[in-house]
């Protein structure tokens, strides 16, 4: 088993389906895992506080809590298997006991516990990609042109009509 965490979430350009990012710790090696979109808000919420009101409590918050009353704790998400083309994921208690879930519900409880991540080498051998040939590793796009338009915008309020000089034809333009 590799331990992975999640790096980002984006949506893919063509179905506007949300997809986990997992990156090996310390590697380049990721792996995209389509999520659902209620789990992937689950995810982008990150961790539960420590001291949640009710309001603040989510469905996979109770996982959790149950594992606590009845004597035991999550230990890690795992993704273990990868069967026609789909992942098959578990919850594991501390135990070793294992929960079989959907990758998309394990994700959220994962990331809403703090609990480690983890995915078997074979899956990462059969579809492991480059994290930074994905672009992984580069500013999400939509952030990257927001930063640009500020750039410009900043450059703009401070420039006066000197800064742009004449039309280097020298005439009046067009």
């Amino acid at each position: 088993m590799v331990a992975m965490r999640v790096a980002r979430l984006v949506v893919h350009r063509m179905t506007r389906e949300p997809l986990a990012l997992l990156v090996e710790e310390g590697a380049d090696r990721c792996l995209v895992v389509s999520v659902r979109g209620p789990q992937a808000e689950i995810i982008d919420r990150g961790p539960r506080p420590a001291e949640p009101s009710d309001d603040d409590r989510l469905t996979q918050d109770l996982l959790g809590e149950l594992a606590v009353l009845v004597g035991h704790r999550l230990d890690h998400g795992a993704i273990t298997d990868l069967v026609d083309d789909r992942f098959r994921a578990e919850l594991v208690l501390e135990d070793g006991s294992r929960l079989p879930a959907r990758p998309s519900d394990v994700l959220a409880v994962a990331v809403r516990e703090a609990l480690p991540i983890e995915v078997a080498d074979a899956v990462l051998d059969a579809v492991g990609q480059s994290f930074s040939e994905l672009g992984g590793d580069r500013p999400e796009p939509a952030r990257e042109a927001a930063e640009q338009v500020a750039e410009l915008r900043a450059f703009l309020d401070q420039a006066t009509a000197q800064d742009f000089g004449r039309p280097p034809d020298g005439g009046e333009g067009r």
